[in-house]
């Protein structure tokens, strides 16, 4: 019974969660291009330097490792920029901010938060680390080969795209607010390069050129994230106002306050 669990439940958990990556209410060209960076970089040192893991079962633990501490760090990020971007809110929209954290109403569709988002990945990187073990823990040869056959591709699936995507929306911060993504985007950055310091890199890449690469990295994450956020405070986008999930100011009701709300549509 608890095998099969495991086996169900890695699927379901995997296959919600990559679903709940894919629900956003806006894609800017900024974040395809922290992905494309993000992806370009990571997969150009691995073919050429290979991984500094010594299997597959290896690189899986390291990089469960590494997500744990990752989800760490970006829950610190977004929990103190959550806080801020409740506290700024004009009168009256504190609430519905909140509320956006976790749940965005768009009128047509309901999409999770960021923080509802960061949540489901976690737990979703510990079912995994969970399913994992246990295929190494089974007594029995043809068990785990079977076990492993039935969770390796959602698990592959979920290793490989969920880096990408979050490294573009930031757990799809946009979903509450455009510029949610361009203020935390630097601060997981910088988060990561220490992160891959104490625990140890995954990709092989010698010592002489990890130190390049991370300030590269971190250098564009922040200018993308500046131009993004000049733009969208050009276009009346910035945190202390409200916008819709689709990227636009919110109204401004005739008492002079945001409502904080999606428009009707």
């Amino acid at each position: 019974m608890l095998w099969l669990i495991q086996i169900v439940g890695t699927w379901a958990l995997v296959g919600l969660t990559i679903v709940t990556l894919l629900l956003r209410t806006s894609f800017s060209l900024f974040a395809l291009a922290r992905t494309i960076v993000t992806a370009v970089v990571v997969l150009t040192l691995t073919y050429r330097y290979g991984l500094a893991t010594g299997g597959f079962f290896d690189w899986v633990d390291a990089v469960i490792v590494k997500y744990g501490l990752l989800a760490i760090v970006a829950s610190v990020v977004l929990v103190v920029l959550a806080a801020v971007y409740v506290l700024v809110g004009p009168p009256g929209t504190r609430r519905p901010r909140l509320v956006r954290l976790f749940l965005i109403d768009g009128g047509e569709f309901t999409v999770p938060g960021p923080l509802s988002v960061l949540a489901l990945a976690g737990a979703t990187t510990g079912v995994v680390a969970w399913s994992m073990n246990a295929i190494e823990e089974y007594g029995n040869a043809f068990v785990s080969l079977v076990t492993a056959i039935l969770i390796l591709l959602p698990v592959g699936i979920f290793l490989l795209l969920a880096p990408f995507s979050v490294a573009g929306t930031i757990f799809n911060a946009a979903n509450a607010h455009p510029a949610l993504p361009s203020l935390a985007a630097p601060f997981v950055a910088v988060g990561a390069i220490v992160v891959d310091r104490f625990s140890g890199s995954i990709v092989a890449t010698p010592d002489n050129l990890k130190d390049p690469f991370a300030l590269t990295g971190l250098l564009i994450t922040v200018t993308l994230s500046a131009v993004e956020f000049a733009r969208l405070r050009g276009r009346g986008q910035g945190l202390t106002r409200d916008a819709e999930p689709g990227g636009e100011p919110g109204p401004t009701p005739v008492d002079g306050t945001e409502s904080g709300a999606p428009a009707p549509r």
